[in-house]
C-alpha cells in the first residue's frame, strides 16, 4: 500500500471557527457524493481540496507510484485522503481540538442513471473502507485518528443509504440492516475489546456489500438498455 506524507507545513494560526471537521466522498469524475462537513465549509473550499488531492493522485499514477493514502498536515488541520478506485474519501480534522458540528443534508442527487451509478460506485467503495477499519480493530492497530475517521465514515454511509432508499431504484440494502450493523460496531475500541463480535459484524457487512453489488449490476443492465429508450430516467419516464 502506498502512503505519501509529503506535506508538513508551519503556517499562521487559523481561527477555529474556520476549520472544517468531517469528511466527504467524491466519485471518479470529481462530483461530490456525500459529506459530513458543516455548512461553514463552502462549496468552493470543498472543490479546491478535492481538486488538489485528485491532482496529487493523478500525478502519482502518471509516474507509476502506487499511492493509496495521502496525508497533509497543516498547523491547524490534518487532511487524509484515501483512494476509492478513482474516487476519493477525504477526512478533514482540526489538530488542536474536535469541534461540534451540525450535520448538513445529504448531497447525493441524481439527474440520470449514469450519475447515479457513479455515486453508487463511490458509496460501495466507502463500504470497503468500513471493512478496512474493522480489520484494524481486529489487529488492534488503530489510532485516535482512525477512531474519528471511522465515526465520520459511518455518518457518510448513513447519509448515502438514506438517499439511495429514497429513490425508486430497487434492490438496495434496507436502512434497518445498515443501522443494525452500525449499532453493533459503535467504535473501533469496542470491536477490539469485544473481538468475538467481529465475525458477526463482517457477516452483516458482507450481506450488505453483496446487495449493493447486485444493485449496481442491475443498474448497469438498465443503463445498457437506456440508449434504446428516449427520455429514460431513474425516477421514471419523462
Amino acid at each position: 500500500m502506498g502512503i505519501l506524507r509529503p506535506f508538513n507545513r508551519t503556517t499562521q494560526p487559523v481561527s477555529s471557527a474556520r476549520i472544517p471537521s468531517g469528511c466527504f466522498a467524491i466519485h471518479r469524475e470529481g462530483g461530490l457524493v456525500s459529506s459530513t462537513l458543516p455548512k461553514t465549509a463552502t462549496e468552493l473550499l470543498v472543490k479546491d481540496i478535492a481538486r488538489t488531492v485528485m491532482d496529487a493522485f493523478a500525478n502519482a499514477a502518471k509516474n507509476d507510484l502506487p499511492l493509496t493514502d495521502l496525508h497533509i498536515r497543516y498547523s491547524g488541520l490534518n487532511i487524509v485522503a484515501r483512494d476509492l478506485r478513482g474516487g476519493l474519501i477525504i477526512f478533514l480534522t482540526p489538530r488542536q481540538t474536535h469541534f461540534n458540528r451540525t450535520q448538513p443534508p445529504p448531497v447525493m442527487t441524481y439527474k440520470n442513471i449514469e450519475e447515479f451509478i457513479l455515486h453508487l460506485e463511490a458509496h460501495i467503495e466507502c463500504w470497503k473502507q468500513f471493512n478496512h477499519y474493522v480489520n484494524l480493530a481486529r489487529e488492534k492497530k488503530f489510532t485516535a485518528e482512525d477512531e474519528a475517521q471511522f465515526l465520520d465514515l459511518k455518518s457518510l454511509i448513513t447519509q448515502g443509504t438514506e438517499v439511495i432508499t429514497s429513490t425508486e431504484a430497487k434492490g438496495g440494502p434496507r436502512k434497518e440492516d445498515v443501522l443494525s450493523l452500525f449499532s453493533t460496531s459503535p467504535s473501533l475500541r469496542y470491536l477490539s475489546e469485544m473481538s468475538d463480535t467481529i465475525p458477526s459484524v463482517e457477516g452483516q457487512w458482507h450481506r450488505i456489500y453483496l446487495t449493493l453489488q447486485s444493485m449496481l449490476g442491475q443498474l448497469k443492465v438498465q443503463q445498457n438498455k437506456a440508449g434504446e429508450r428516449n427520455g429514460w430516467s431513474l425516477f421514471g419516464k419523462k
